[in-house]
């Protein structure tokens, strides 16, 4: 429709004349990512637990192996940069993991292999991450932790599996992406963080070092010397 030469239209631009852009999403989360020495032994542990319903039940590929710290979802460019600022506030020290328990989640129907006690350094790992995630503007999902690494699912009931024990040095967390691909997706790392103390620990732990007790009687044209 036009009047007088213009052209009139029921949506018109922005005074501005700019168009916001929507930034493209990608799903994210932080995790333990296990060695390949250990994705063998929780590959040798999962085979042998038993399936329940066999046409149901599928093992989940040993490269998709991680342990979960922190889910962010769908983030931004901007929150993913955020999120990599927030990781490098963390100190925490290495450790050892312990992964000797086979677990079932009822909801999703999956079975996974975790440790039954927690290290001090993986529970300041995990809240160390969480503070730091809201700090910087990130969601962080709530309840209770419980650290696991997801080995099978389409299982419905918890397996009646044989004791497992896999020994796990964790020296490092990383930052994954999800890339969506037709008919499955793959993990990717964004960022690898090695784990450290806390720089005032360290200092703290440093033996000092010991007092010069200056030349030996005859050395130097000390008295006594030739």
């Amino acid at each position: 429709m036009s009047k007088g030469g213009s052209q009139l239209t029921l949506f018109p631009e922005p005074i501005t004349g700019a168009r916001r852009t929507r930034q493209a999403r990608t799903r994210m989360f932080f995790a333990l990512w296990p060695s390949e020495e250990v994705r063998l032994a929780l590959a040798r542990a999962a085979m042998v637990i038993p399936p329940g319903d066999a046409a149901r039940a599928s093992w989940v590929r040993t490269e998709r192996y991680h342990l979960t710290l922190a889910f962010l979802g769908e983030i931004e460019p901007r929150q993913a940069e955020a999120a990599e600022r927030a990781a490098t506030e963390v100190r925490v020290r290495p450790f050892r993991l312990q992964l000797d328990t086979i677990g079932h989640f009822e909801g999703p129907n999956v079975v996974w292999i975790g440790p039954q006690a927690l290290p001090a350094e993986l529970t300041q790992l995990k809240a160390e991450l969480d503070r730091e995630l809201l700090r910087f503007g990130l969601p962080v999902v709530a309840g209770k932790f419980t650290p696991h690494i997801t080995c099978m699912r389409g299982v419905r009931e918890a397996p009646d599996a044989s004791p497992v024990r896999i020994d796990w040095t964790v020296s490092e967390f990383v930052l994954v992406k999800s890339v969506l691909k037709p008919g499955m997706s793959r993990y990717k790392i964004v960022q690898r963080w090695p784990l450290q103390p806390e720089i005032g620990k360290l200092a703290l732990e440093m033996p000092e070092p010991e007092a010069d007790p200056g030349p030996e009687p005859g050395e130097h044209g000390s008295p006594g010397s030739a």
